[in-house]
């Protein structure tokens, strides 16, 4: 986009060459930043920017020069060719800032905002599994690409997903690749336990060596929130995000479909839910094989799915604090420790969980 100095490989300075042309003539040049902040990834903020010459809104993300900043980029880069489902690098540009050298990594501003968002604003019509499917389905396209090219995301959740206007049939497209890192063909290559609470798989809680198959676990506590507005593993008034108890569910797999909301939602969505959260990653279905599933290749339900959780502003609190704070603590771990995430004094997801089976269990009584 920008038209400008670009340096080619050749001619770079930094320690490890990015395999494309980078800009080095001062951003300000090309684009207006201004202090709004869209989001914040693993490595760093993200603030709205114009270009300049052509007054597109723009996003830009400022990196400090490191070798997972560069991992990031580049993989981003790599990802986003040929894929209308990943959010899409425009420009990288290398300043200093003093003797501090930065990259700023300008991208396509996803102006519909974040899915949760976007579904927790809705009020036009009733949301339907129809509506889940296709959000579903994007999600999966954007990781069938990746996976195509041996790359673990290892960061899906809600806020990593990102709609690219305010429509119904808005794209939606997967950012924030801080934690990708390419497998190179190697059997488990994996190690390091980068997680967000929620969306954690098993084999990584157990402290082994994974694969690309801990996206499809996340995917399935994804679609399981798609579907009832509240997630299938959750702490029990707790000060940590991550209980005891809640890791040793994830490890079990034990999670459950409780009738309500869950009546009105296909057997076909919760079978495919089942073999997403499948414990031994050998076992879990893998991208091909949910891409071509019944649930989301044949005709969905159009009945209303119940997303009051989805719109409890203390619930959507609670997953916000969740994965801030597991972001805020990782963007300092680069090495395998173990991660101890920080969550808030009680769990309202527990309490509001707690109130559907006292709920249930009254109903169930009084029909009886």
């Amino acid at each position: 986009m920008a038209t400008n100095q670009i340096t080619t490989n050749a001619n770079a300075n930094t320690d490890d060459l990015f395999p494309f042309p980078i800009h080095r003539n001062p951003i300000a040049d090309d684009y207006d930043v201004s202090r709004e902040v869209l989001g914040d990834g693993k490595n760093g903020k993200v603030f709205k920017c114009t270009h300049r010459q052509t007054g597109k809104k723009c996003a830009i993300k400022i990196l400090k020069n490191a070798r997972t900043t560069r991992q990031e980029v580049i993989l981003h880069r790599r990802a986003c060719e040929n894929c209308q489902y990943i959010v899409q690098l425009l420009d990288v540009y290398e300043n200093h800032r003093g003797s501090v050298l930065y990259f700023y990594i300008v991208m396509e501003c996803m102006e519909g905002g974040e899915l949760f968002n976007r579904i927790q604003q809705r009020s036009e019509r009733p949301y339907t599994e129809r509506d889940a499917a296709r959000y579903i389905r994007m999600i999966v396209e954007g990781v069938y690409h990746l996976h195509s090219m041996d790359i673990a995301h290892r960061d899906l959740k809600p806020e990593n997903l990102l709609l690219t206007d305010e429509t119904n049939d808005a794209i939606l497209k997967l950012g924030d690749f801080g934690f990708a890192k390419e497998g190179n063909n190697e059997l488990m290559p994996l190690l390091t336990p980068l997680y967000t609470a929620y969306y954690v798989a098993p084999e990584i809680l157990s402290n082994s060596r994974y694969d690309k198959a801990c996206d499809i676990w996340s995917m399935g506590v994804i679609m399981y929130i798609l579907l009832c507005g509240y997630p299938p593993f959750y702490s029990q008034n707790s000060q940590l995000a991550l209980s005891p108890g809640m890791k040793n569910r994830i490890k079990a797999g034990h999670y459950e479909f409780p009738d309500s909301p869950w009546s009105n939602i296909s057997q076909e969505a919760k079978l495919t839910i089942q073999r997403m959260l499948t414990v031994d990653p050998a076992q879990r279905i893998t991208i091909g094989e949910i891409r071509a599933c019944q649930w989301l290749n044949e005709l969905t339900s159009e009945r209303s799915i119940d997303i009051s959780s989805i719109q409890d502003p203390e619930i959507r609190e609670q997953l916000q604090v969740a994965v801030a704070s597991a972001t805020d603590l990782q963007r300092r771990t680069d090495v395998d420790l173990g991660i101890q995430i920080q969550g808030p004094e009680s769990s309202n997801v527990a309490i509001r969980a707690a109130e559907r089976r006292q709920q249930e269990n009254l109903n169930n009584h009084t029909h009886c």
